[in-house]
């Protein structure tokens, strides 16, 4: 799913290093967001895409399935993975 947004940054702070940001989107709710500013060389959209809120929405819009109340299970997690030895490297003499 794709959701095509606009963004406002209505207050910057330079002091505290962070700005609000109202994104909006068609038949979602408009959301202010907090962010931080954008690093010298970093471009301003990205900062914005990387802080906007549509992962949200979209959960906000999948529809969800409703468990029995007083259900139960047991979770085993699966036994962690051990990582693999490094193959050595020769020594340059």
């Amino acid at each position: 799913m794709s959701i095509t947004y606009t963004y406002e940054i209505i207050v910057v702070n330079e002091t505290a290093r962070c700005m609000e940001v109202v994104y909006s989107a068609e038949g979602h709710q408009t959301m202010h967001i907090g962010a931080r500013l954008p690093f010298e060389g970093e471009a301003l959209e990205d900062v914005i895409k990387s802080f906007a809120p549509v992962p949200l929405w979209i959960e906000r819009a999948t529809p969800v399935v409703a468990p029995q109340v007083g259900a139960k299970g047991t979770i085993k997690p699966p036994a962690p993975v051990a990582p693999e030895p490094e193959p050595e490297t020769p020594e340059l003499q």
